[in-house]
């Protein structure tokens, strides 16, 4: 039967996608590939969050084509909405294209005209156990004034509650240990049950053995008090992922992110109150008109917010948006010597976070088991866990305790408990 090779760059949700698509091809008879020679069906599933990301799909894509064909590659994603035209001109005629505004059923029945596809199951790909993505909520209407997401993913498109409950109870009745909820922004999320609080609250009502978490939230649509009923319930993961983006309210409002620095502390403060949660963020380093005052605050915040973690990234134009067409833009070099800063505070933040638990018990979902008595998880709260174990070594998907010896920027280290 004809080899796959599925390329993904970006987010959560395409990898949700790819892996579906992975397991349709598989239940069809077809093996997944190594390289590109050995293919006869080429996906890739692109991103355009960042310029980077766009350019290595547009370069993939063209080493596709001359070993394989235009017929038989997939190009998929945000790029595939904004930038069809030139993905045509790189492959040739025949490129099969799905926008990044397409559901899961829309892109299995494409890939199924290109080749015949098994059963389909949209419950749970098995290439992500022990770990069950759930789609909540795809697209975006907030327009964050950097952001190319709703261009390229459309307007919100919302998964009834109903169905979620029904994957969810199917995922944890197959054996997966975690759930994954999704959402560009899912605090935004409505339907039969009410809000995203009231679905996660069902959800959390479900019988088993299980974790569950959400991404992303937006601050502009959390309440302190949502957060609050989110910590009360039994099986969530006692973390949160609360993008900030910056610290310093005029830059706020210049990104339409609709809230202020005060309204995110309210956000944070049941969290940080309570030392068995995390709190991670994401932050945006050089936006047009970043001042150094600016970055004083972002500097400041990131300190008085304490984040366990962070990802940083570098403002970079995207098409379209209204950042893009801002003229005061920050010199290339003042982003990097802003974002090497900053990464040098969160990954101080990060080890301090993590040498805290020196000498405490953890609980752990192990996510690998290697050769020689090794084997990595993820703890409650959302931290790397690298831990040695005697035999019988754990199954993945299992929780077991973990007696932390040590932490560092990365995560924890530690010996599992008998």
């Amino acid at each position: 039967m004809a080899g796959f090779l599925i390329k993904t760059f970006g987010c959560q949700f395409n990898e949700l996608y790819s892996a579906t698509i992975a397991d349709a091809l598989r239940r069809g008879g077809h093996q997944p590939s190594d390289s590109l020679g050995e293919a006869s069906l080429v996906i890739i599933n692109t991103c355009a969050v960042r310029e980077k990301a766009e350019e290595k799909a547009f370069s993939f894509l063209g080493e596709a084509a001359k070993l394989v064909g235009a017929r038989r590659i997939v190009f998929m994603g945000c790029t595939a909405t904004l930038d069809k035209e030139r993905a045509v001109r790189i492959a040739g005629r025949g490129l099969n294209v799905v926008e990044g505004t397409a559901g899961m059923e829309q892109v299995l029945s494409l890939v199924g005209n290109v080749v015949p596809l098994g059963e389909v199951d949209c419950t749970a790909p098995r290439s992500l156990f022990p770990t069950a993505d759930i789609e909540l909520i795809r697209g975006c209407e907030s327009y964050c004034t950097y952001c190319i997401v709703p261009r390229s993913r459309g307007p919100e498109v919302v998964v009834d509650a109903g169905e979620v409950l029904h994957r969810a109870e199917r995922a944890i009745g197959s054996g997966f240990s975690e759930l994954l909820f999704l959402g560009q922004n899912i605090n935004r999320y409505r339907s039969s049950f009410g809000g995203l609080i009231e679905t996660m609250s069902a959800v959390d009502e479900l019988d088993g053995n299980f974790w569950f978490w959400f991404l992303s939230s937006h601050p502009a649509n959390f309440t302190p008090e949502e957060v609050r009923r989110v910590m009360e319930l039994r099986h969530i993961e006692h973390r949160l992922h609360l993008p900030l983006q910056s610290g310093s309210d005029r830059i706020l409002e210049r990104m339409n992110r609709r809230y202020t620095i005060a309204d995110y502390a309210r956000l944070a403060e049941p969290i940080r109150e309570n030392v068995g949660w995390t709190l991670t963020t994401d932050i945006i380093v050089g936006f047009p008109g970043e001042t150094d005052d600016d970055f004083v605050h972002t500097v400041d915040a990131v300190r008085r917010f304490q984040f366990d973690g962070a990802f940083l990234a570098k403002y970079s134009d995207r098409p379209g948006t209204p950042a893009s067409r801002m003229q005061d833009k920050v010199p290339p070099a003042l982003i990097d010597e802003r974002h090497s800063a900053l990464l040098s505070i969160v990954q101080d933040l990060s080890e301090q976070s993590n040498q805290v638990l020196a000498g405490r018990c953890v609980d752990v979902l192990v996510l690998a088991v290697h050769a020689g008595g090794h084997a990595f998880g993820r703890s409650i709260d959302g931290r790397n866990v690298w831990f040695s174990c005697s035999e019988p070594a754990p199954g993945v998907g299992t929780f077991v305790s973990v007696t932390i010896d040590h932490g560092s920027r990365e995560g924890l280290h530690g010996t599992r408990l008998c």
